[in-house]
């Protein structure tokens, strides 16, 4: 049954994979706009997002989870951002409470790829993927080849430590006493205050988080049913503009997005398909590319087809977020790499006890590390969005 089930997600996912081939025809009216805006503005990612620090403290990476190459940025950006004298990720792929795991880590002589692991097991025990785990790489590597002299770079966990064994059957979700003993006591505003909190030391701190945590100025809308419900205002990049202002912008790494009805389904072009359109109008000389969306003709762009108009009227991109980076065209996209027996016989009940899905606690070593192997190929095209 499995197996079927596995063989009927492979071919839905082929579907929907093609989809992304081949973005809608490119709004004539503005085309010519959109291109001289870029021969004007357009810096490589890298360069954008170091630029924004100027005149920000906090610059958040929204991404929708699991590109290698959203997370392959990341890793490139920590030296280039270290020669600009920030110093500081925070970051949602790792727990507050391990804090000194990771400072222990950033410090060593030699780098201990078991404990990266650790690190990344400890936020999620399927969160098994190397790119990611390698962003921890990249800060020690740095810190290795600094004079004693210099500061170090480090790394801030914002995520909290959910206890998923509370959840012992599928109606546990919606059940509000098993949820508050899972959470903890945890919240946003707790990733938002690790941000702050270094910020007022005098810091300037990168921020990456999957996009729905990082939204600053725009709410989310809660929809239910496909209907609008109401908005969302305490996620942690909302706490952080509440605290910060205008010293804080969000920046999305483009992806796709769900669409009108709701977090599940089938997904959609962000931008009503405008932005894949008109990149692939361009050609690969035009990106990889970060650009505004505030004052610039790209955030007067739609997105009608997806939930994230709800609730708005005239909703443009540029009340989504501020920037936006363009890496790539999205069947280009790659998915992260598996880490080969992530979930092991030290790990293995720890796994199980910690899985929010309670019939994964009937599974296997192996079925276990074949999940987030199947999660890396980009399956979550199909899934719901966080």
């Amino acid at each position: 049954m499995r197996v079927l089930l596995y063989f009927c997600c492979a071919l839905l996912f082929l579907s929907c994979a093609e989809r992304f081939h081949t973005p809608p025809l490119l709004d004539p009216h503005i085309a010519t706009d959109l291109q001289a805006y870029l021969d004007s503005h357009k810096q490589t990612p890298e360069e954008y997002v170091l630029s924004k620090f100027s005149d920000h403290d906090v610059v958040i990476l929204g991404e929708f989870h699991r590109v290698q190459q959203h997370v392959v940025l990341i890793q490139e950006l920590i030296p280039k951002l270290y020669g600009r004298g920030i110093r500081t990720l925070a970051t949602e792929f790792a727990r507050r409470e391990d804090q000194h795991l990771l400072d222990s880590l950033l410090s060593g002589d030699s780098y201990n790829e078991n404990l990266s692991r650790q690190i990344a097991f400890n936020q999620f025990a399927f969160w098994g993927f190397q790119e990611y785990v390698d962003i921890f790489k990249a800060a020690w590597e740095l810190n290795h080849s600094l004079p004693d002299s210099m500061p170090r770079f480090r790394i801030f966990g914002m995520n909290d430590s959910p206890d998923w064994s509370y959840i012992e059957t599928e109606a546990d979700r919606d059940n509000p006493e098993k949820k508050h003993r899972v959470w903890q006591g945890g919240g946003e505003k707790f990733w938002a205050k690790v941000v702050t909190d270094r910020v007022a030391q005098g810091e300037k701190v990168l921020v990456y988080c999957g996009i729905h945590h990082g939204f600053s100025g725009y709410q989310q809308p809660i929809v239910i049913d496909g209907e609008f419900v109401r908005f969302e205002t305490e996620r942690m990049g909302n706490f952080v503009k509440r605290d910060l202002g205008d010293r804080v912008m969000t920046v999305y790494l483009h992806a796709i997005w769900p669409p009108h009805d709701g977090y599940g389904g089938i997904y959609v072009y962000a931008a009503d398909g405008q932005i894949d359109a008109l990149f692939r109008e361009l050609g690969p000389n035009y990106f990889p590319v970060g650009f505004d969306l505030k004052d610039s003709p790209f955030g007067k762009l739609s997105g009608s087809n997806s939930v994230y108009c709800q609730g708005y009227e005239n909703f443009t991109i540029s009340q989504f977020a501020d920037g936006w980076i363009f890496q790539c065209p999205i069947s280009q996209y790659q998915g992260v790499t598996p880490i080969e027996g992530f979930i092991s016989g030290s790990n293995f009940e720890t796994a199980k006890r910690q899985s929010p899905n309670p019939s994964l606690r009937k599974m296997s070593i192996s079925e276990l590390n074949k999940i987030i192997a199947e999660d890396a190929k980009m399956a979550w095209w199909l899934g719901r969005y966080e």
